[in-house]
């Protein structure tokens, strides 16, 4: 990182690592400084390659390592519950999918040595994961993602053209009632999205710091999905409509005692 960043840029710098993204109107507030400002830090660190602008913020640059790295340092125990719990709902003789993500990663280490299925995913993550050679795996082929460690492109979804799954496991990096699921990547919510459409049952990976957060990229709808897995109950509000919908909320706290 370049030394000319002053302090609220580097402040700005170290919350999108946390946060994943960020909006103008919600930093100059907490900066106590004009939009305008914040503007113009965003686009000094877009400069420098750390961060992409979107319309009304920013989110962390896809082109380096640290959206990876840093995120699966973060909500450990959460996301090791919720790939415990997630991991339960498979059964034997199941063909599954699970996306590339620091959330579902956590899903192949607490699947049984017992259980014959068949995995397939586009995550290099998730595969390396898996040593019992009674599970069948699939690595999608495509092009490479190191920010998240997935493959992604036409590639990919032609190797998916044919394959049905009876359950998917998939992650998103924001989740509201209202908007759906949403990811900051194009590419990825291509995947996604094929998946959903040839999977019998969706389910969603997310743990509670995606709760009313909307990114740039639509992925689906709650209706789209048949399970939520999270760590925490989700506001009221949210957790009316979930119920309404029919989808089912599983709240997952086995490493959270």
């Amino acid at each position: 990182m370049k030394k000319t960043l002053n302090r609220r840029q580097y402040k700005i710098y170290n919350l999108l690592k946390i946060e994943e993204d960020v909006k103008v109107n919600d930093l100059a507030k907490k900066f106590n400084v004009a939009e305008m400002t914040i503007r113009r830090d965003l686009e000094k660190l877009e400069d420098q390659g750390l961060v992409k602008r979107t319309f009304g913020g920013a989110i962390l640059s896809a082109n380096t390592d640290i959206t990876f790295n840093h995120r699966k340092t973060l909500y450990v125990k959460e996301k090791q519950s919720i790939g415990y719990s997630a991991a339960q709902y498979i059964q034997n003789g199941d063909s599954i999918f699970v996306d590339a993500g620091t959330t579902t990663s956590h899903l192949p280490r607490y699947l049984s040595n017992n259980l014959a299925i068949s995995l397939v995913t586009n995550g290099v993550n998730i595969v390396s994961h898996i040593h019992d050679s009674n599970k069948e795996k699939i690595l999608l082929g495509g092009i490479y993602r190191d920010s998240t460690r997935s493959l992604v492109g036409p590639i990919t979804q032609s190797h998916l053209e044919n394959l049905y799954f009876d359950k998917a496991f998939l992650s998103a990096s924001g989740f509201s009632v209202e908007k759906g699921f949403t990811n900051s990547n194009s590419l990825e919510v291509q995947i996604k999205q094929k998946v959903m459409k040839q999977s019998n049952e969706v389910n969603l990976l997310i743990d509670s710091s995606k709760f009313e957060k909307n990114y740039l990229h639509k992925i689906g709808d709650l209706h789209d999905i048949h399970r939520i897995f999270t760590e925490k109950m989700p506001p009221d509000s949210q957790k009316i409509v979930i119920k309404k919908l029919g989808v089912e909320l599983v709240i997952c706290d086995s490493f959270l005692q």
